[in-house]
């Protein structure tokens, strides 16, 4: 309990995170998990809170929601967890993948071909869908 707590003092972590420190350090697997349902019946970790949290931290990094998705699976958070974060967040993910083309290129539009398809590959890379790139890059995709 005590090496969960002094970790759980340091940053957040959600329940799989916090298990896998723990085995690793040379716990045992009941004892690891009757601390985990203690700390969670006190409140000091919650999964909800924790995938809300990273999910804030990539928007200000403006990631789309592909990418979000994707590390909150990394982190060992549930689909269910995730999907509920996402639906939850009040996050326009058009206008932040625009936010992030306009940081990224500016607002002149692409020369050619190449550079458009540049541009669609960087924000696809960052978890946007082709509709959200579509509408960021100010393009009918169907042309």
């Amino acid at each position: 309990m005590d090496v969960a707590v002094a970790l759980l003092a340091r940053r957040d972590y959600g329940r799989e995170q916090l298990k896998s420190r723990l085995l690793g350090k040379g716990f045992e697997s009941s004892e690891v998990e009757q601390t985990l349902d203690s700390l969670e019946a006190k409140g000091f970790i919650d999964d909800q809170r924790f995938a809300a949290a990273l999910l804030r931290s990539h928007i200000a990094k403006a990631h789309g929601p592909g990418k979000v998705r994707q590390a909150l699976m990394q982190k060992g958070l549930n689909k269910q967890c995730i999907e509920q974060v996402l639906d939850a967040s009040d996050c326009d993910w058009f206008a932040l993948a625009r936010t992030r083309a306009l940081k990224k290129f500016g607002d002149s539009p692409a020369d050619d071909m190449k550079e458009k398809a540049r541009r669609i590959r960087h924000l696809m890379g960052q978890g946007f869908s082709y509709d959200q790139v579509a509408y960021a890059l100010e393009y009918d995709p169907y042309d």
